[in-house]
């Protein structure tokens, strides 16, 4: 198979710019149509480029700073982490955002010696899936929407994804015993809070915000754009409400998630790696 599809086509931030560098036929795809038009690549050779990339990464401030956060979190909770869930990480073989991403998360993996790793994002391309692999990951075979069980402490990787899939985490664990198991990185709860309608039907996000710890990690990563607004969400047991709170405790319905909104803009899809 040829390497020539490993490399992004380079062009701006700016999705006028983005725009205005794809041919003119292109210009009017869609975001779908436009990620299925990449080229496929050779899994030898990214994954070199993605070996190379992690290693970048976990020498970067960004990684470090997020390692020592996530850390304490789990002093607090006493005991270590056994599980990884990504869910909508992106096209990561043609998108510059979750390239960069699929770097971090895999060298969380490796940082504290996780064995199971669990990815599902409906993007994926049969490529990407054994990349994933080849890197201790086991790809889902179904869409479980969020709805995924926290037996055991489990860091659920959700960056820049749809507010149904993270209510739909918090519906599945809904249960004061089995909260604290989540350790959640995704978009900041305050923000997403502060931007929803005040007429809008109560949901897990909502209820939960004032009794989460919620740590911002700083964007200072030399790579723009990648992991802006995010935050590390935890639970512990002695911000929850009293079980005997029902009020609290009854769980709202499940939201559906639109599988359109795990797909990032088409600017986002023709950025530059940089590297």
């Amino acid at each position: 198979m040829s390497g020539a599809g490993d490399e992004f086509q380079v062009v701006t931030r700016k999705k006028w710019m983005a725009r205005k560098c794809l041919s003119r036929r292109n210009r009017h795809k869609s975001e779908s149509d436009y990620l299925n038009d990449c080229p496929d690549v050779n899994v030898d050779n990214f994954q070199t480029r993605l070996e190379r990339i992690c290693g970048e990464m976990t020498q970067s401030d960004y990684f470090i700073v997020a390692m020592e956060t996530l850390q304490q979190q789990l002093d607090s909770l006493k005991r270590p982490l056994e599980r990884i869930v990504c869910l909508g990480l992106g096209p990561f073989t043609r998108t510059h955002q979750a390239l960069h991403q699929t770097a971090f998360i895999v060298s969380v993996q490796r940082q504290h010696n996780i064995k199971e790793a669990l990815y599902y994002d409906p993007v994926f391309r049969d490529s990407e899936k054994e990349l994933l692999q080849r890197l201790n990951g086991t790809v889902m075979s179904e869409d479980c929407a969020g709805r995924h069980e926290a037996e055991v402490p489990t860091l659920y990787y959700l960056p820049h994804c749809p507010y149904a899939l993270m209510h739909n985490l918090l519906w599945c664990n809904w249960q004061r015993e089995r909260l604290p198991n989540v350790l959640l990185i995704c978009n900041s709860f305050e923000m997403l809070t502060l931007n929803r309608t005040k007429n809008t039907d109560d949901d897990h996000i909502n209820r939960i915000s004032e009794h989460c710890s919620e740590i911002a990690l700083e964007d200072d990563y030399e790579q723009h754009n990648v992991f802006n607004d995010l935050s590390l969400h935890t639970f512990s047991s002695d911000k929850l409400p009293a079980a005997e709170d029902t009020v609290f405790w009854t769980r709202c319905s499940p939201l559906k998630v639109n599988e359109d909104e795990l797909i990032k803009e088409v600017d986002m899809a023709a950025l530059s790696i940089g590297s």
